[in-house]
């Protein structure tokens, strides 16, 4: 018997697409590994465009306001740089758990105040 799973804070995902295999896990005793085959995306040519709002993000933040557009016609390679970026970094924060992200903020949050408290008082 493996260790127990907790029963809270499992997230339900509603998938369509093709059953290839159900069998029992290699990471866990208590879990089953289903392999699943999905279609390809629909027009597959086309650019994400979460890719390119964090490419663009990543450019006004790094090139003081610069967008991404703006700085592609004198500095290519830098804007190769931030897609290539963005690219890696769009599937991590879409994978990432809601409570985790959360969690997160609020830590961060938290101490914003901290350092706002500690500037009102002189520390």
């Amino acid at each position: 018997m493996g260790e127990l799973l907790p029963l809270e804070g499992w997230l339900n995902i509603e998938l369509h697409c093709h059953l290839d295999g159900v069998g029992p896990s290699d990471r866990h005793p208590d879990l089953a590994q289903v392999l699943l085959s999905v279609p390809p995306p629909a027009g597959s040519c086309r650019v994400d465009q979460r890719v390119e709002a964090l490419a663009d993000y990543i450019s006004r933040t790094m090139e003081l306001g610069a967008g991404i557009e703006e700085l592609e016609r004198e500095y290519p390679s830098k804007t190769t740089e931030y897609r290539h970026l963005a690219e890696a970094l769009v599937p991590w924060l879409v994978a990432a758990p809601r409570r985790d992200l959360k969690d997160a903020w609020d830590r961060g949050y938290e101490a914003g105040l901290r350092r706002a408290d500690q500037r009102e008082s002189g520390i």
